[in-house]
């Protein structure tokens, strides 16, 4: 029976970051029967084309993992073993190209993607696939990552209540520009709504609630205050993931704190216009933040 996830690595190249990864998505995302990692398995004396073509008979997604070595390691004649037809990496990967499945590059450490003139022809659609970068020093969050978007080629999805909590509450890991965006649209959305539902509970006109602020009662500014603190947490937390995907960390991170601080200092002390300034430089630096390319993935040829 085959695996609808298949994993094709060169041992010389990649393997402990294969079995690391492979040890990451079984428990976390999948079933261990459902990731093929080794040709190993496949008896001695079998004809190998022909079991990987049954291999690939229910694949779904195959990972192609490409380490340092994965493009120029050479055979015993000393030329690139992915020039030879018969090279068992280049078989794998020319198979679930010609099957239009979803191949997914997985680019280990400091590894290139190859373009596709540095590959042989059954390979050059290779070139033209999104790359995952999976890096020592955050293996875990670029794990999970993959592990997601392997869920979504089949079909499925992580628990959507874990993961969106996560998105907007966890300081764990980094995350790429979509993300960061759905988690500022989810943030203000959401404070949008719960100030709309307040107002209404209080019997307060929508026009006077947001723009006739001082005329409110002394008691309905201070419930609106609160229902605005709350955003500090999740607006942070996405921030700092973005950061981190961005290669800094508490250099930038420390301006974005402040500011988002002063501004709702300013909002709690009921100076409006300062306030509202604030609010306004929090919103570029967050546009920016959004705007840039940052680490996780690599579109080839794209900007």
């Amino acid at each position: 029976m085959s695996s609808p996830i298949f994993i094709s690595y060169r041992r010389s190249d990649s393997q402990h970051v294969t079995g690391r990864l492979f040890d990451r998505l079984a428990p976390r995302f999948l079933a261990p029967a459902e990731v093929f990692m080794d040709t190993e398995a496949i008896a001695a004396g079998t004809d190998f084309a022909a079991a990987l073509h049954r291999q690939l008979d229910g694949c779904k997604v195959c990972l192609v993992m490409i380490g340092p070595r994965w493009l120029t390691e050479p055979d015993a004649a000393g030329r690139p073993r992915i020039e030879n037809p018969a090279d068992y990496v280049r078989m794998e990967v020319a198979e679930a190209l010609a099957r239009n499945i979803t191949v997914i590059p997985v680019l280990v450490d400091n590894a290139r993607m190859p373009t596709a003139a540095e590959l042989p022809e059954p390979l050059r659609a290779l070139a033209m696939r999104n790359a995952v970068h999976l890096v020592h020093e955050r293996f875990d969050a670029d794990a999970d990552m993959l592990g997601g978007k392997v869920l979504g080629a089949l079909g499925r999805s992580a628990d959507p209540e874990l993961d969106l909590l996560k998105l907007l509450f966890s300081f764990k890991g980094t995350i790429a520009r979509g993300r960061f965006w759905l988690g500022i649209a989810l943030v203000y959305g959401l404070q949008i709504a719960l100030l709309v539902a307040l107002l209404a509970t209080l019997g307060v006109p929508l026009s006077q609630g947001f723009g006739n602020w001082q005329s409110l009662s002394a008691q309905n500014k201070m419930l609106l205050q609160l229902a605005n603190v709350w955003v500090l947490w999740p607006i942070s937390a996405l921030a700092w993931k973005r950061i981190r995907d961005l290669g800094h960390g508490w250099d930038l991170f420390a301006v974005v704190l402040a500011i988002s601080l002063v501004e709702k200092y300013f909002f709690v002390a009921d100076m409006t216009q300062e306030a509202t300034t604030t609010s306004i430089v929090l919103l570029v630096i967050l546009a920016v933040l959004g705007s840039l390319k940052g680490t996780r993935f690599i579109a080839h040829g794209a900007s």
